[in-house]
């Protein structure tokens, strides 16, 4: 009959419907499995792939940063604690960031890194030592051009403005950080000697420190200048040792930045280039402040002929 006819192609449709719905989620399933293969999902940043993008030099910045911020609390800081907690922070950060990555840190490397969180824990500690102990550390703070910064907004842009040079200068870790299991052998020798002089710098600068502290301290020191120890030779061999460090840190970058590219040269450079000059004006600072203050004691000038500004006077 006609009902009977019409009830049987209702009761099709039906079920034609159902199985369609019921395919529906399988489609869909094999449609994503499909758009996976052909597209991926870009992978999420981590601080294991960091090393390997874009985001190396501005996490290296920010590495900087973070102990630079103490110059809002001591604007002097900037320059003197933060400097080196800066240095030691940005070695501490790449190792842990190499660490994490799960690739062969070579020996050379770690060194390149551990000589960076020697030197600025190192010299960190030193700096604050003597700003709550020297008398005359608070008054040259005082009148130093940093302490001008009042405002929020000038101390921010001069500590990320300071962050950054720190940054150019410790970019020779960075690129051997990236770059270490690519170094070419016949290379290895130019780490070597690199590493030699970064950690013969430390170590001079730190020598150096001491004797002049502690003859600072002495009875002796209250008038007279400084001419024990390594100062006999040198009137400023704590320059010398900074000079030396970081002119290791740069050559045993060289391998690297041969292997990255010209313009791995540039930031670090930039770095090598200011602290060279400013260690070399700052011993011709030195000299003429203490010229005006001993110039006219003979034995002051003895000193001066038989000692050198920066590098050492031997014959």
């Amino acid at each position: 009959s006609a009902a009977s006819a019409v009830a049987a192609a209702a009761s099709s449709a039906a079920s034609a419907s159902a199985s369609a719905s019921a395919a529906i989620p399988q489609l869909a399933a094999k449609a994503k499995a499909v758009a996976a293969v052909v597209a991926p999902a870009a992978p999420a940043v981590t601080t294991m792939a960091i090393l390997g993008t874009s985001l190396a030099f501005p996490a290296l910045w920010l590495f900087a940063l973070v102990p630079c911020m103490l110059g809002l609390i001591n604007p002097v800081y900037v320059f003197s604690v933060g400097y080196g907690l800066s240095v030691a922070a940005q070695g501490a950060g790449l190792l842990a960031l190499a660490m994490q990555s799960g690739v062969w840190i070579p020996a050379m490397c770690l060194a390149h890194l551990g000589g960076a969180v020697f030197y600025g824990l190192r010299l960190g500690a030193f700096l604050y030592w003597r700003s709550v102990t020297w008398a005359e550390w608070g008054k040259r703070a005082q009148n130093a051009p940093e302490a001008k910064a009042k405002g929020i907004v000038s101390r921010v842009a001069v500590i990320a403005a300071c962050a950054l040079l720190y940054a150019f200068m410790c970019c020779p870790m960075l690129f051997h950080v990236q770059s270490a299991n690519a170094i070419p052998a016949a290379l290895r020798p130019v780490i070597a000697g690199g590493l030699a002089v970064q950690w013969l710098g430390a170590i001079i600068e730190a020598v150096a420190d001491h004797q002049k502290s502690a003859f600072k301290f002495s009875a002796e020191g209250k008038s007279r200048w400084c001419d024990v120890g390594l100062y006999a030779r040198c009137r400023h061999p704590n320059y010398l040792g900074e000079v030396m460090f970081w002119v290791g840190t740069f050559l045993a970058g060289i391998p690297a930045m041969l292997v990255t590219g010209w313009y791995s040269f540039v930031p670090s450079t930039l770095g090598l280039a200011f602290i060279v000059y400013l260690m070399t004006s700052q011993c011709k600072k030195q000299d003429e402040k203490q010229g005006g203050r001993y110039g006219e004691q003979a034995e002051y000038a003895a000193w001066v002929g038989r000692s050198g500004s920066l590098m050492p006077k031997l014959l």
